[in-house]
């Protein structure tokens, strides 16, 4: 209903394209016959407007059954530059309705040259080592609105239309490649042999919106496996000579599908045909979010080569692959019964929870005795999204509620995946992780087929978990807690206040807009749900779980601490940051000295990140922050040096409130370096090469060398000495930090040879941190250095005063009162 009352004078039903590749060295193109069923939307229609660019048109009708209706004396009009293609009739087009169903067919013959730089559809080169001889293919990148490069359409990302293929492929055509891969958005049918062709022609395609097209050609190889429950069938297509490079995510891809089957607790199949992944040898980032069974990526993004792949491209290519098959768990047009997303943006940010919580289920490929709940991962979503969520300028979730998901600004996707999942991961906590899923698989299982928005989840959440009701104080419900996250923008810190003068004790909870600058501090009223352990719990009887929300209001409640700390944000997973005063922080502090393991190392890893992040918003001073970090010589936990590796990452935030200077830059620097020096000393020797040890030693090699410490400049130098002398690759997990220390310097001098793309990818990235960095230090003052504090002596001083110098009644005179405060304060100074 929708789609029908779209405002367009013309909406297309079906395209039929009959396309001809001819692939060579010297010029690539392809022919192509396009048939474009249509319908008229409004009378008196006398022009039809397509969107075609860089196309050669060879010929155009518009046929009324057999009757060609297109104007003889001016039949088109094609505006390269704008890319609009103005077709003109002799007479107007009959409107559709109920009682006249008239259709038109717009034929069209083209040529399309197809060039490596191409839009849409693009020509690809690569290197083919069983012929020793380059190879080339096409592939097409149609998202958001690039579909016109590839065939005259009406571009318009709303309107959808069934898409039929026929390929002809030549075989004995002189100087042209010869192909066997042809794959697109429907399933092939048949195959015939006409003179010198082969014709696959595929099942027309279900209703597609134009991303969600996909065409590719080639002379590829491909592996193929089954999933254990149903009859998905998952095809991973690359060069033959490099398919084993890719065993690793195609394992890990019919892995992932088996554990959304075996979440789903049903046999539906995702899509009905294959799913097909591409590896195409070409600079590709991310899969297209609309495509549900051609799924292309850039080779380097989902190859595992041991020399080159580092632990960090892992875990982004199996997040990436986890993403893009939770979004077509959660509805693609290739299901028997469509399911659609009312708010899209909502869809891609349960994908991404999800995609978190398969890979934990995952677990590097060991298999799980029982449903593992998100940790790490669930810090790592929601200190992303914090990183985007506190300017002024960040938009709130609900404004995204009338846009595809392709039409999503690209400096905001990552933010609207990262908060949704984030403030899903506190829901879960909020109404606990077991009954959060049953209540998400049921209901997405009873939606198949139907549309899916975000108010009738919560409905169902509600009610699944109405005693919720009855357990917080205020009747606070999962829908209510949702909304208000989703319609205000950036995220709150909240201050504790603990008045130890009463018993029992009385905490003070107040929320506040969290800003690194000392604008948009306005106090806000974001629904929180609150979560506490206490440092003695004999008598505290809400430590275990959320027991109350607060909101605009300053909220206290009595606690007996028995002279202990409070920590708030049980697991980290509230989306929110909290300050306590300064006694609740030093007990903190002591307990993290004297007992760390007391404290759950994901509550470490917030407190650790909020402390950093507090600093340089100006909420905590440089003393006080140190204090407390000063137990970080003693941890091990790879989850809390990741925390302190983001953290520290934020002293780069431009007018931050901390006021930075080089002075205080450099003393950070110090301070961590001597923190993370016995841990950086065990990772270097270290030769394990389990997945969390080389995550882990990765990023504490990245910190070091981000903190200019000289012990991991050595290592990364001795290390590229190696690498040049012959001896082995340079190990991949260091990559990153190595190009740190040189990212000044030109790439002849720092490296021995040409980078491939899975380097390079790690270069583009320090480059780019590395440049934020240099930029920033130079632009911050000089500053001072800190004063040294002030250490009371201990010698006895002996200071001889003349008679004059004494009163009658033996007190010293002024001037001997000055002289002997004088000298104190110099004692103490010079620590005599």
């Amino acid at each position: 209903m929708e789609e029908e009352c779209l405002n367009y004078t013309v909406y297309p039903l079906q395209y039929e394209l009959n396309i001809y590749p001819y692939v060579n060295e010297g010029q690539s193109y392809f022919d192509c016959e396009i048939r474009i069923t249509v319908i008229a939307n409004a009378p008196n229609v006398r022009v039809i407007e397509l969107d075609a660019k860089d196309l050669n048109i060879n010929y155009i009708k518009v046929l009324d059954g057999n009757r060609d209706i297109i104007s003889s004396s001016r039949p088109m009009e094609f505006n390269s530059v704008h890319g609009k293609l103005y077709i003109y009739l002799q007479e107007p087009l009959k409107m559709y309705h109920a009682s006249n169903k008239q259709y038109y067919s717009i034929q069209i013959s083209y040529r399309k040259l197809v060039k490596e730089d191409g839009n849409g559809i693009f020509l690809v080169k690569y290197y083919d080592e069983q012929s020793k001889d380059y190879k080339y293919l096409f592939t097409t990148r149609l998202s958001p609105n690039k579909a016109k490069y590839f065939f005259p359409c009406f571009d318009n990302p709303r309107f959808e239309a069934v898409f039929k293929f026929k390929v002809y492929i030549t075989q004995k055509m002189k100087n042209v490649q010869t192909t066997n891969t042809t794959l697109c958005i429907a399933e092939e049918q048949r195959r015939d042999i006409l003179d010198d062709y082969i014709i696959v022609d595929y099942i027309p395609s279900p209703q597609v919106g134009l991303h969600q097209v996909g065409f590719h050609y080639s002379r590829f190889a491909s592996m193929q496996t089954y999933a254990k429950k149903c009859n998905d069938t998952f095809i991973l297509w690359a060069p033959i000579d490099e398919i084993d490079d890719f065993k690793f995510i195609f394992k890990y891809g019919i892995t992932i599908i088996d554990v959304i089957h075996e979440y789903s607790r049903t046999n539906r199949s995702l899509v009905q045909g294959p799913i097909n992944l591409v590896a195409v040898p070409t600079i590709i980032s991310g899969y297209e979010i609309g495509s549900w069974n051609l799924l292309t990526n850039g080779a380097h993004r989902i190859v595992k080569i041991d020399q080159f792949t580092s632990i960090k491209q892992i875990e982004t290519m199996t997040f990436e692959l986890a993403q893009q098959l939770s979004r077509i768990w959660l509805g693609n047009p290739g299901e028997a019964d469509r399911t659609r997303w009312k708010e899209e943006w909502f869809k891609e940010g349960m994908a991404t929870y999800l995609a978190y919580y398969f890979i934990t289920q995952y677990n590097h490929g060991i298999t799980p005795v029982q449903w593992r709940q998100l940790g790490e991962y669930g810090l790592q979503m929601k200190h992303r999204a914090m990183a985007f969520d506190w300017h002024r300028t960040t938009p709130a979730l609900g404004t995204f509620n009338s846009s595809l998901a392709i039409e999503i600004p690209s400096r905001y996707k990552e933010l609207v995946q990262m908060k949704t999942g984030a403030i899903l991961w506190m829901l879960e906590n909020w109404v606990e992780s077991d009954k959060f899923h049953q209540s998400l698989v049921d209901f997405i299982n009873s939606r198949r087929g139907k549309y899916i928005s975000l108010q009738e989840f919560t409905t169902v959440l509600d009610r699944d978990n109405i005693e919720c009701l009855h357990q917080f104080f205020n009747g606070s419900t999962a829908s209510r807690i949702l909304w208000t996250w989703i319609r205000r923008p950036g995220y709150p810190v909240i201050n504790v206040q603990v008045l130890r003068d009463r018993t029992p004790n009385a905490i003070q909870l107040k929320q506040r807009q969290f800003s690194y600058t000392t604008e948009n501090r306005r106090e806000t009223d974001f629904l929180i749900p609150i979560s506490y352990i206490v440092q003695n719990n004999q008598n505290c009887f809400n430590c275990y779980r959320p027991r109350f929300t607060i909101d605009a209001q300053a909220y206290t409640f009595g606690e007996n601490l028995n002279d202990g700390w409070i920590l708030l944000n049980r697991k980290g997973s509230g989306y929110y940051r909290v300050n306590y005063d300064t006694l609740t922080w030093r007990l903190i502090a002591k307990t993290l000295k004297e007992n760390m393991s007391s404290i759950d190392e994901l509550n470490r890893a917030q407190i650790v990140n909020d402390v950093l992040v507090l600093y340089v918003a100006g909420d905590i001073d440089v003393q006080l922050a140190m204090e407390i970090l000063d137990y970080l010589d003693n941890e091990g936990s790879p989850v809390v040096w990741e925390s302190v590796l983001d953290g520290f990452e934020k002293f780069i935030v431009e007018d931050a409130a901390c006021n930075m200077n080089k002075y205080l830059y450099r003393e950070w620097e110090e301070f961590l370096t001597k923190k993370l020096s016995k841990i950086f000393g065990q990772l270097a020797k270290s030769k394990d090469q389990q997945f969390q040890t080389r995550l882990f030693r990765s990023n504490i090699i990245e910190l070091a060398c981000l903190l200019n410490y000289e012990p991991c400049r050595a290592h990364i130098n001795r290390m590229y000495v190696e690498e040049r002398r012959g001896k082995h690759n340079f190990f991949p997990d260091c990559r990153m930090s190595y190009f740190y220390i040189l990212a000044n310097e030109t790439l002849s001098s720092t490296y021995s040879r040409r980078l491939n793309a899975i380097e390079q990818e790690d270069k583009h990235i320090a480059d780019h941190k590395m440049r934020e960095r240099n930029r920033f230090l130079y632009r911050i003052p000089i500053g001072a250095p800190s004063p040294m504090p002030i250490r009371m002596s201990t010698t006895e001083q002996t200071i001889t005063m003349k008679p004059e110098m004494i009163h009658k009644d033996g007190t010293p005179s002024l001037s001997a009162s000055i002289i002997i405060v004088l000298s104190s304060i110099l004692a103490s100074a010079f620590n005599i």
